[in-house]
């Protein structure tokens, strides 16, 4: 029997003659498109594990691993009954904090700016307030990228090293005066952005909204007082910290508390970011998630360096308790930054790469849409 009828026998489909055809090939201009949009999709997972997710990770995992040590050095130093001892090694720690604190900020800022945390909406119109606020957000943004390496370097000239050298002092003393310029537009915005939406709330409680509609309303509101309140606090900090970073015979007192008022100033900072990043979803009704989580992430490792600033100040002196009250506040923090960066991966996206989010259906001013692009609506 020939081998093509008994494979047609041993199958149950009767003779060779009766089989059906096989199918045809794919065209070959097919194979190989589908093969380049495969191609294409794994660059852009590849270009976002390099860019975003992979340095997020990194400075994520890097931080953790430092606060498991930092947690036993503590335990070590509790134990420890020489009180000398006890304070030379919080100061030492407080050094190390700053130094970790040096590489893993700029791997957050290098994911930031490769990343959706940086990317307009540009489904409203030019003269809508929710164009005018994501470009505020994108300035700040800009702003405490080049405010890091100034500041981190002369904290730890003036707290490790205990000596500054006049170029760290020149790019200190512009770097003030720069940012109170820079700055004084976000700050005029924010009270504009806050008279504009208090309106809001009262319409909204002389009218019978739902449930959702007023937490989203009120939402709005409190965010835009809270990035009020942070940027005024920045401005004044900024403000007060000329009497002593512009001392021309200043002593190290006053080179650390120059360098003390600056981080908190970058905190503050950050944290307006991450509020007007909560404002621009209950508010315009865009969603900025990936901004929000990033910068709160930077705004807890710029509070760290505040804190370890703290820490060093009072670990040099006598009081060994409030040091370790410190420590344990930068370690908190700490913790709390590395667990936002984590959480970053899956909120943000490539720069570029993203198409549009769904929108708030409940948001307090929905912005004037741009007649040339359509609007996704989230749904409820």
């Amino acid at each position: 029997m020939k081998l093509t009828s008994l494979l047609a026998t041993l199958l149950g489909v009767g003779s060779a003659s009766n089989l059906p055809p096989a199918p045809p090939p794919l065209p070959l201009k097919l194979s190989k498109q589908a093969f380049a949009t495969d191609e294409m999709d794994f660059e852009k997972k590849q270009k976002f594990e390099d860019l975003v997710a992979g340095p997020l990770h990194s400075a994520s995992d890097l931080v953790s691993d430092k606060v498991d040590t930092y947690l036993q050095r503590i335990a070590d130093v509790v134990t420890e009954k020489d009180a000398a001892t006890s304070s030379k090694e919080m100061l030492e720690m407080a050094t190390d904090i700053r130094k970790l604190l040096d590489k893993v900020v700029p791997k957050l800022l290098w994911a930031r700016d490769n990343s959706s945390a940086v990317e307009r909406d540009n489904r409203p119109s030019n003269a809508s307030q929710a164009t005018i606020a994501q470009d505020v957000l994108l300035k700040l943004e800009t702003y405490s990228s080049w405010a890091w390496p100034v500041i981190i370097g002369y904290a730890r000239d003036a707290y490790d090293e205990k000596t500054l050298t006049d170029d760290i002092k020149a790019r200190m003393q512009r770097g003030t005066d720069g940012s109170l310029s820079y700055l004084s537009s976000v700050l005029l915005y924010a009270w504009q952005a806050a008279k504009f939406q208090f309106p809001v709330v009262e319409g909204m409680m002389a009218r019978k909204d739902s449930n959702g509609e007023i937490l989203v309303k009120a939402g709005c509101a409190a965010s835009y007082a809270q990035l009020l309140g942070d940027m005024t606090q920045m401005y004044s900090d900024l403000s007060d910290s000329k009497l002593e970073c512009f001392l021309k015979d200043g002593n190290l007192t006053d080179w650390q508390k120059c360098a003390a008022d600056a981080a908190h100033s970058l905190y503050k900072v950050n944290m307006a970011i991450a509020e007007a990043s909560n404002a621009m979803w209950q508010c315009f009704g865009i969603y900025w998630g990936c901004s929000q989580l990033v910068n709160q992430a930077y705004a807890d490792l710029a509070k760290a360096l505040g804190a370890s600033l703290d820490m060093s100040k009072t670990c040099s002196g006598e009081d060994a308790e409030l040091c370790k009250s410190y420590a344990f506040k930068v370690l908190g923090t700490l913790s709390q930054g590395a667990g936002l960066m984590e959480s970053a991966t899956d909120d943000c996206s490539l720069k570029g790469a993203s198409g549009n989010s769904a929108l708030n259906p409940w948001a307090a001013t929905p912005f004037e849409q741009r007649k040339d692009v359509e609007t996704t609506q989230a749904k409820v």
